[in-house]
């Protein structure tokens, strides 16, 4: 017979292989999920092209949008969480969306604990964050993505719809931020392992008229499916 010690480490390692087989298969299921296109929403022609960027880290994507007079009017709401949307050196609007607990608290990938982490997985409320930024080309992560006539508007659209609303105005959320010139509001929506920050992003990018892949829950997916399937929306889509 089997001691109680013996036992024990059979079913830890038991745990561990199931474990690294959800993993894998986790994994396996966005290379599929980036191959699969999903088609961008037909553009309705109005405007001019525009270009934006995304933000990208091992976890997740941002994007930043250039500011103007039109830009700084459509979202003069963002005022009540604090962000200095008439500054004159505002260049661009950075928005994310993401788990509530696991978002506000985790500034950097050191800055990663257990119990937010566990709540993103399973299922946790969502919010957006917003940064003002001055410039953001230089940034290393930033890739350049141009939008079709008609996608800044499709896409500026879907980032307003993910903010909770009271009427106007939006629900900032106090004493949450990671420095000066950002700030965490209510989102729409909730956050779990299945549709996270990724998604969201690839689900604007459509809006905006660029193709993604199906499923693109990590940021390797989600680049590598604009990649493979926008060519046909926008030559040199991304760059």
């Amino acid at each position: 017979m089997l001691s109680i010690a013996a036992r024990g480490l059979r079913y830890v390692a038991g745990a561990v292989l199931a474990l690294a087989a959800i993993v894998v298969l986790y994994l396996a299921a966005t290379i599929a999920g980036a191959a699969i296109p999903a088609p961008a929403r037909a553009s309705k022609g109005d405007g001019k092209p525009a270009q934006i960027y995304l933000l990208t880290s091992l976890l997740h994507a941002d994007f930043a949008i250039p500011v103007d007079s039109a830009m700084r009017q459509r979202f003069a709401f963002l005022r009540e969480g604090g962000i200095p949307i008439d500054h004159p050196n505002l260049r661009y609007l950075v928005f994310g969306w993401g788990a509530r607990d696991f978002y506000i608290e985790t500034k950097t990938l050191a800055d990663i604990r257990p119990l937010p982490a566990l709540k993103g997985v399973v299922g946790d409320a969502s919010v957006m964050h917003v940064l003002a930024a001055s410039d953001v080309k230089m940034d290393e992560s930033a890739v350049e993505l141009s939008l079709p006539p008609g996608g800044l508007d499709g896409l500026l659209g879907f980032i307003e719809r993910s903010f909770r609303r009271d009427g106007v105005a939006a629900r900032p959320i106090k004493d949450a931020s990671y420095g000066m010139s950002d700030a965490f509001f209510e989102g729409v929506g909730r956050f779990h392992i299945f549709r996270p920050c990724n998604i969201w992003v690839a689900q604007g990018l459509r809006e905006a008229g660029i193709s993604t892949g199906a499923w693109t829950p990590t940021t390797w997916s989600l680049l590598q499916g604009i990649s493979w399937h926008s060519a046909k929306d926008s030559p040199g889509a991304a760059r």
